[in-house]
């Protein structure tokens, strides 16, 4: 028995339309339960500002800061101060001489 990618479709969207045409509690689900509203946490402190980090906001600042208004530069400052949380992050794993670099080689049809 042959199926055409035309019946195979139509079996596949009537089995849906007959899954979610019956009720929640016939498909074995329940409906949800309202979760009781939370509380506001407390707001973390900041940690302190990193010297690299300010060298580098503030290289950009002299940079870049006549052309940016002062919300940005007040984003410029968190970017540069995650910038350098995150090439701490990359310095502090450590590679030993065998670790090969992650590909995937995947070859398609143009």
């Amino acid at each position: 028995m042959t199926t055409s990618r035309r019946g195979f479709l139509g079996a596949a969207l009537a089995a849906a339309a007959a899954t979610f045409s019956r009720p929640f509690a016939a498909r074995g689900q329940t409906t949800p339960t309202p979760t009781p509203p939370r509380t506001p946490a407390a707001s973390p402190t900041p940690a302190p500002p990193d010297p690299k980090a300010e060298a580098l906001a503030k290289l950009a600042r002299e940079r870049y800061g006549k052309f940016l208004s002062e919300e940005e530069l007040t984003m410029l400052d968190e970017r540069c101060a995650g910038i350098e949380r995150r090439s701490q992050r990359l310095r502090a794993v450590r590679l030993n001489n065998a670790d090969e670099p992650a590909a995937e080689f995947r070859a398609g049809r143009l």
